[in-house]
């Protein structure tokens, strides 16, 4: 970009305040920026940022993820300038998020050796006898919280971090 661009925006990257970055085997930068009380930031760099101010461009490839990288650049964008990063468009709904910490504490119980009886009755309200727990639905609900936690343990916890995108064979 041309410095006399009244629309560039030079930055210096290396020094932006609670920045973490380090250099990998390839020479490739890899920084960590917390722009907030609770807003992180991911980069990326080939090579090593520049001393000082420098402008520099993004590249997003068009993908099923565009949608999410765009947003992300611009909130990015927007706490470089600071201003309001704005509302994150892809948190989870309150009902997703209270299963996902049902399917965290199960998973953990079940690590300790708790029983999926046990579970359901720390979890989910159970209340009953050996003939009760045979016909209740919560039996199979917590069983499925499980399997969950360990779908997400072998690798679909990838699945999390596309929301709300779904991806084929995912």
């Amino acid at each position: 970009m041309d410095a006399d661009d009244p629309a560039s925006m030079p930055i210096n990257l290396a020094g932006l305040p609670d920045l973490i970055a380090r250099l990998d085997d390839d020479d490739a930068w890899h920084g960590f920026w917390w722009s907030g009380a609770s807003s992180a930031h991911q980069l990326w760099l080939p090579g090593p940022p520049a001393d000082g101010h420098a402008t520099y461009v993004v590249i997003l490839p068009f993908d099923q993820l565009l949608e999410l990288r765009a947003v992300a650049a611009l909130r990015l964008w927007r706490a470089l300038v600071s201003r309001s990063e704005g509302r994150w468009a892809h948190d989870f709904p309150q009902q997703t998020r209270d299963r996902h910490i049902l399917i965290l504490r199960s998973l953990d119980g079940r690590a300790a050796g708790a029983s999926y009886r046990k579970l359901a009755e720390v979890l989910l309200g159970f209340r009953g006898r050996k003939d009760d727990w045979e016909n209740d639905p919560r039996k199979n609900q917590v069983r499925r919280l499980v399997a969950d936690g360990r779908h997400y343990v072998l690798g679909g916890y990838r699945d999390l971090l596309r929301y709300p995108i779904r991806l084929p064979g995912s």
